[in-house]
């Protein structure tokens, strides 16, 4: 398993800007698995 990063651009109706979002999951090659990773808190 590796962990994959990947950027979600989040459009909102109405709003000229869009928001980008990083997201972290695991994912497994062989098994065609995946769930998103935990964040670490503080």
């Amino acid at each position: 398993m590796y962990l994959k990063q990947r950027q979600i651009v989040l459009r909102t109706p109405g709003n000229p800007r869009t928001t980008t979002r990083k997201d972290l999951e695991w994912v497994c090659p062989d098994c065609d698995y995946f769930e998103e990773a935990e964040e670490e808190g503080t």
